[in-house]
C-alpha cells in the first residue's frame, strides 16, 4: 500500500488511499477517478500521477494484475517526467507485487532492486521497509532463502525504526513465512528451531494486527500460523488456524487469500482423513481461481486434488489432475514470457512517447505561455480561466468554486497617482493570489482590475477562508511602492448542472453584493 504524502490528506486522492487501506475497492476506485479527473482538468501532473497509482493498487486488490502492472508502468513514466523519487519507488513496489502475483519473481526482483538506492536517498524508514519486504519475499520465493531471510530481517528493522504498525505487521509476517519455508529439508532439530522462530515472528505480526484491528493483516498472520503448524505436521492445529484465516478473508473480501486458505484447510482435512470435506474446500477454491483467472491458485488446487484422490485410491482421477497441475505450470511460464515481451514493448513505446512529448513541449512551451499568461501580472489570463473552468465543470466539478475579485476604486489610483502605480497594484494583487493558492487552483487576471480564482476542489468554508486571507493580505500596507488598496470578492460554489456562464453569473452577483454592502469584504452566493 502506497504511503500517501501528507499534502494530499483530506482530498479525494487521500480518501482513495484510505479506502484502499480498508479494502473498500469500489469506493477507492471512485475517489481515485474523481481525483484524476480534477487533476487532468487543472493540469496537475503530480496529483494525476498519484491518482493513477491508486487505480493501479485498486486493480491489484481486484486481482486484475495485468491491468495493475500496465498502470504501474504508466506511473513510472509519470514519476520520471516529474522527477518524483518517492512516486518512482511506489510505482516499482506496485510493479513488483504485481509480478509476484502472476508468478514472475525474477522480474519482480529486477524492478524493485533498481529502486533500493533511491529509497535510501529518500530516507523514509517505512518506505525502506516496504522495498526490502517485497525484495525479500521475491528472493525467498526463487529459493534464495538465506538472502530472502536476511533481506526481510532488514525490512523488519526498518519497520521497527519507522514505528508504523502496518509496516511492522507486514514485515514480521513475511519474515516468519520466509523462515519456515527455508527450513524444509533441514534436519529435525534445525527445523524445530526454525519453526519456533517463524512462529514467534508471525505471532508478533498477529499481535500488532489485532491491536490495530486490521482484518486483512489478521487473516494473513493466521494463515501463516496455519502454514507453520502444517509444516510441523500438526494437522489439527493447522486446520484451526486455516479455518480462522478463512473466516477473516471472507469478511475482508480478499478472494485470492480466501482461495489459498481453502487449499490449506483441504490439505489438513485430507491428512485427517476427511476426504469429502477436503474435496468440497478444493471445489470452492477452484471456483475462486477460475473466476479470478488466477493460474497460480488453480495450479495449487489441482495439485491438492491430485493428492487427495490418490489418498482415496482414485488413481486415474489423481493422474488427470496432476497432469493439469503441470499443464498450468507450463501455461504460467508462457504467460510470464508473454508478459515480459509486452513489458519490453510498453517500455519502448513509453520511451518513444517521452521523446515525442519532449519535442512537442519544447515547440509549444513558449507559445502556451504567450497565449495563456497575462503579460503584466504573470498569472493566467482570461483564456486560461475559460479553459480550466470549462474543463472542471465538464469533468463533474462537484467541489469546484469560483471567486471574482475586484479592486475597490481602482480608477482613483490611475487618475490620482499614475498608471504606473496602477500596474504595481495589479502586480501586487496577482502576487498575493499566487502565494495564497494551491497547485490545483488557478489565479487569473479576468480583465482590467478584475481577477478570478478557480478552486478545483474546496469545501465552502475552506474557499471562503482563503478569500478572506487574500482580502486581508491585500489590505495591509506593503513595501513594494504600490498604493494601499482594498478588494471586494464574490464567491460561488458549483451546483449540479452548472455551466461556466451560470457559475460566473452567481459569483458576479455575490461580488456586486459585496460592493453594495461597503466594499473590502467577501460575499458568498
Amino acid at each position: 500500500m502506497a504511503r500517501i504524502p501528507p499534502a494530499f490528506a483530506g482530498t479525494p486522492l487521500g480518501n482513495a488511499f484510505e479506502q484502499l487501506s480498508a479494502r473498500r475497492v469500489a469506493q477507492a476506485r471512485e475517489a481515485a477517478t474523481t481525483a484524476l479527473d480534477l487533476a487532468l482538468a487543472c493540469d496537475d501532473a503530480e496529483v494525476a500521477a498519484w491518482s493513477a497509482l491508486a487505480l493501479a493498487q485498486a486493480d491489484h486488490q481486484d486481482a486484475a494484475f495485468e491491468s495493475s502492472i500496465r498502470r504501474a508502468l504508466d506511473v513510472q513514466a509519470r514519476a520520471e517526467a516529474l522527477d518524483d523519487a518517492r512516486l518512482s519507488v511506489e510505482a516499482a513496489l506496485a510493479l513488483g507485487t504485481g509480478f509476484l502475483r502472476i508468478g514472475d519473481t525474477e522480474t519482480a526482483i529486477s524492478v524493485v532492486e533498481n529502486e533500493v538506492d533511491r529509497a535510501f536517498r529518500i530516507g523514509d524508514r517505512e518506505l525502506l521497509a516496504a522495498v526490502h519486504r517485497v525484495l525479500g519475499v521475491a528472493l525467498a520465493e526463487i529459493g534464495g532463502h538465506v538472502a530472502g531471510v536476511s533481506t526481510l530481517e532488514r525490512a523488519f528493522g526498518f519497520a521497527l525504526e519507522s514505528g508504523a504498525p502496518r509496516a511492522i505487521c507486514e514485515c514480521a509476517n513475511s519474515l516468519g513465512a520466509a523462515i519456515y519455508q527455508s527450513c524444509r529439508g533441514a534436519d529435525p532439530d534445525a527445523k524445530a528451531d526454525a519453526l519456533a522462530n517463524a512462529e514467534d515472528m508471525i505471532r508478533t505480526a498477529l499481535d500488532v494486527a489485532n491491536e490495530e484491528g486490521e482484518l486483512p493483516a489478521i487473516a494473513a498472520a493466521e494463515s501463516s500460523l496455519g502454514a507453520v503448524m502444517i509444516e510441523r505436521g500438526d494437522w489439527i492445529e493447522g486446520r484451526r488456524w486455516a479455518a480462522r484465516a478463512l473466516d477473516k478473508t471472507r469478511a475482508s473480501g480478499d478472494l485470492l487469500s480466501e482461495g489459498y486458505a481453502l487449499v490449506s484447510l483441504a490439505e489438513c482435512d485430507r491428512e485427517l482423513g476427511a476426504i469429502a470435506a477436503a474435496l468440497a474446500s478444493l471445489e470452492q477454491a477452484y471456483a475462486i481461481g477460475a473466476a479470478q483467472r488466477a493460474k497460480p491458485l488453480l495450479r495449487s488446487v489441482h495439485l491438492q486434488i491430485s493428492q487427495t484422490f490418490e489418498r482415496a485410491d482414485r488413481n486415474a482421477d489423481a493422474l488427470a489432475h496432476y497432469k493439469r497441475h503441470h499443464a498450468l505450470e507450463r501455461e504460467i511460464a508462457a504467460d510470464i514470457g508473454e508478459q515480459r515481451a509486452r513489458l519490453s514493448g510498453l517500455r519502448l513505446d513509453r520511451e518513444r512517447a517521452r521523446r515525442e512529448a519532449d519535442h512537442f513541449r519544447a515547440e509549444t512551451e513558449a507559445l502556451s505561455d504567450e497565449v495563456e499568461r497575462d503579460p503584466l501580472t504573470g498569472i493566467g489570463n482570461r483564456r486560461a480561466f475559460d479553459r480550466v473552468l470549462a474543463s472542471l465543470l465538464a469533468h463533474g466539478g462537484a467541489r469546484c468554486a469560483l471567486a471574482i475579485i475586484d479592486c475597490d476604486h481602482f480608477k482613483d489610483v490611475n487618475d490620482k497617482v499614475s498608471h504606473v502605480a496602477g500596474d504595481r497594484v495589479l502586480q501586487r494583487i496577482a502576487g498575493v493570489l499566487a502565494q495564497a493558492l494551491r497547485r490545483t487552483d488557478l489565479a487569473a487576471r479576468f480583465g482590467g482590475d478584475e481577477f478570478a480564482i478557480v478552486f478545483a476542489d474546496a469545501d465552502p468554508g475552506d474557499a471562503a477562508g482563503v478569500c478572506e486571507r487574500i482580502r486581508a493580505a491585500i489590505e495591509r500596507h506593503a513595501e513594494d511602492g504600490a498604493p494601499t488598496v482594498t478588494v471586494s470578492i464574490g464567491l460561488a460554489h458549483a451546483a449540479a448542472g452548472d455551466t461556466a456562464k451560470s457559475l460566473l453569473e452567481r459569483a458576479d452577483a455575490a461580488l456586486y453584493r459585496a460592493k453594495a454592502e461597503g466594499r473590502n469584504r467577501v460575499s458568498a452566493a
